[in-house]
């Protein structure tokens, strides 16, 4: 990594020494004359003497200083006096003073430091241990303002440090019609990424792409964090704002402008992740999501400013192919929404609002019903009844699916075997498994306790996986397959040929069926119409020992072609829709 996790806190303060700000009391301004003489040589450029001391705590709260110099006797209000305050006030408490005093005796340091003092230093000041004793107040101040507002892991500020900057930014905005622009990211699929490979190659990615951002953002200039970060910034200012979620304010710029730097750094940061990240020997390919909000308004809030951005994010991930989304109002509705289908889903279950509808899957050859596949439907109370398009991705972003997905697996097991009962020996229930099911550690055990409780045969069983799932972690997911193999449960591809599998993989997974997606099954018009890649795919299968079901099928032309090809399944309208168990 290029960032330096483990920065001296000497290094620091030396960074800290051209920000610092210096205050001296003392009622003889010619003291404080020689101090700022002797400091500015040292580096210092900042300070603020006051000599009167009853004006003192009035321009401590004005100023709020780094450092203290502070006299001890003075007449009408004290040092003493001062220190008291000091530690009474909560934006005051934690100040750094270190005391400036000709008094010698052991009880006027005592009571100092009891009273909070920080250091202690007897006049006549000497310059050189002054500005030792500054250093190192500093170093102490740089450490700790390094544990609070730096993120240890990628080097990079943390949320509180930005939040203050965001703030600084806010109310520092240069002319009317400036603006600037507070870019939020957050990595794809980094969850998948973590579970896969462990957390420590997890935080590798993270450290990596942190670095990335610095040189695609600012040019390879590391993030200062010691800096106030004034308005005339040079360069966007990053940092880590948590988990996998980072954040680039872009510096102010002419109106006009702002758009064509917004696709400069997206094009920068995009270039930089078109190389593959070396993480636990394996090339991982790294994308992010990124949302906008404009700073401009003289109405921006800190937190409407992160909101926003947080929604136009959304928007992002849910759409296409973009790789950034500017927020704009009419976000918010779509966003209101999807917030009460999370919240809706967390007690869905228990409420008997998620229910099983059941679509028929037929031979081919008999025209008779050989099983069918279990599809999750949701009734909301207010919403009505909600399409798992929308809510299934909700679900698997927010883990939901994993209890969701038991409960249906369950509910699925027990109506096949009510069919069983009931004379249909032959059929079979297929159930679709989402990848964030499959890593569960205990995925085979929920599978056995699904059959065991039901009493269900494990043959008649089929887990349905999608092609995109399956190659996420092949090595890792092949293990699992085979452990379902090993249980007697059947094995599907669903949505075959929309992904990207490696047809070496196909051979090396333990698979009983493919499903051919329904977008290739529409484009048959005729019975005799050429469908080169459904001919591929039901000969690949073959070849493979692998059954094949089409989906989709709708027309008796459909049918009859995949029957030509010797599909062995279809599901579709042309024999039922998904339908309750009793119809």
């Amino acid at each position: 990594m290029s960032n330096s996790h483990h920065e001296d806190p000497h290094y620091s303060a030396s960074l800290l020494i051209d920000d610092a700000k210096i205050m001296m009391v003392d009622d003889e301004p010619l003291n404080m004359d020689v101090l700022e003489i002797h400091l500015g040589a040292e580096g210092y450029k900042k300070f603020v003497a006051v000599s009167d001391s009853t004006k003192a705590m009035a321009r401590l709260k004005q100023e709020l200083p780094d450092v203290l110099l502070l006299d001890l006797v003075m007449p009408e209000v004290t040092g003493f006096d001062i220190l008291r305050l000091i530690r009474d006030d909560d934006s005051l408490r934690y100040l750094p003073v270190i005391v400036l005093t000709s008094a010698n005796d052991a009880t006027t340091k005592l009571k100092a430091l009891t009273l909070g003092a920080t250091d202690f230093l007897a006049k006549p000041i000497d310059a050189s241990e002054l500005a030792l004793r500054l250093r190192n107040t500093l170093s102490a101040i740089a450490w700790q303002k390094r544990m609070s507002e730096v993120d240890l892991l990628t080097d990079l500020p943390n949320r509180a440090w930005f939040k203050q900057v965001l703030s600084n930014r806010l109310s520092e905005r240069p002319a009317e019609k400036a603006l600037s622009a507070l870019m939020l990211m957050n990595i794809d699929r980094f969850k998948a990424i973590n579970d896969s490979l462990g957390p420590e190659y997890g935080d590798q990615v993270l450290q990596e792409l942190s670095d990335r951002l610095v040189r695609s953002y600012r040019d390879g200039e590391k993030q200062p964090w010691f800096s106030k970060e004034q308005m005339g910034a040079r360069l966007p200012t990053i940092a880590r704002l948590d988990g996998d979620r980072f954040v680039a304010l872009l510096p102010w710029t002419k109106f006009g402008e702002l758009e064509s730097s917004l696709e400069s750094r997206t094009r920068a940061l995009t270039s930089e992740l078109a190389r593959p990240f070396d993480v636990a020997g394996q090339a991982i390919y790294v994308t992010v999501s990124i949302g906008v909000s404009i700073l401009g308004s003289k109405l921006d809030t800190v937190e409407s400013l992160i909101n926003n951005a947080e929604t136009a994010l959304r928007h992002t991930q849910s759409g296409p192919d973009s790789t950034y989304t500017i927020y704009s109002d009419k976000m918010d509705a779509k966003v209101r929404r999807q917030l009460r289908i999370e919240n809706g889903l967390r007690t869905a279950v228990e409420k008997d609002e998620i229910f099983v509808v059941y679509q028929p899957k037929v031979n081919v050859v008999t025209n008779h019903i050989s099983g069918a596949e279990a599809l999750a439907r949701w009734q909301h109370p207010e919403l009505g009844l909600v399409s798992p398009v929308e809510f299934i991705s909700i679900a698997e972003s927010t883990g939901l699916i994993v209890s969701i997905g038991e409960w249906i697996l369950r509910e699925s097991c027990q109506q096949a075997r009510q069919w069983h009962d009931a004379g249909y020996v032959g059929l079979k229930i297929a159930v679709n498994v989402s990848i964030r099911q499959l890593r569960e550690p205990d995925f085979l055990d929920l599978v056995r306790s699904s059959l065991d409780d039901s009493g269900l045969p494990a043959e008649s069983l089929i887990i349905e996986i999608t092609e995109n799932m399956i190659m996420e972690n092949a090595e890792g997911n092949t293990a699992t397959l085979q452990g379902l193999k090993d249980l007697g449960v059947k094995i599907s591809i669903d949505d075959f040929g929309t992904g990207y599998s490696s047809l070496s993989y196909l051979q090396r997974f333990p698979l009983d069926q493919l499903k051919i997606d329904q977008s290739f099954i529409r484009e048959i018009q005729s019975p005799k119409e050429p469908v080169p890649i459904v001919k591929a795919v039901i000969s690949l299968a073959h070849d493979l020992g692998l059954t094949v079901v089409a989906e989709g099928v709708e027309t008796v032309d459909q049918l009859n072609n995949i029957r030509a090809l010797h599909c062995e399944e279809f599901q579709g309208y042309l024999c039922s829709k998904p339908i309750p168990a009793p119809d």
